[in-house]
């Protein structure tokens, strides 16, 4: 990886959208509705932006996985959408219908 990249957050928890007040970006000062993990206003691109010039910051870490900083960090990763999805037993197909409209005639103008 490129060390001048950006690392981009991963912030998919409901938690990070305030739907009611936008506030001051602690980092810019432009309204957000977006909020960090201990509510701070702060736009995500603005938190991605202060992570990658902080980054001798304190880490948040999930088992062995690195977040991001202690400030601005990730969501803490969730079991897999395959692992968790139910599997309904077959059901037969329907019989198909014959179903017929009415044909009607439009009138021209």
């Amino acid at each position: 990886m490129n060390g001048d990249a950006v690392r981009l957050l991963v912030w998919r928890d409901a938690l990070h959208f305030d739907r009611f007040e936008d506030l001051p970006c602690a980092l810019c000062g432009k309204p957000t509705p977006m909020r960090s993990h201990t509510d701070e206003p702060v736009h995500k691109v603005c938190a991605e932006q202060w992570n990658h010039t902080h980054s001798g910051a304190l880490r948040h870490v999930a088992g062995t996985r690195d977040l991001g900083t202690r400030r601005f960090h990730d969501d803490v990763p969730t079991a897999s959408k395959q692992t968790a999805v139910r599997h309904l037993s077959q059901r037969p197909t329907p019989e198909s219908l014959n179903l017929q409209l009415p044909i009607t005639e439009r009138k021209s103008a």
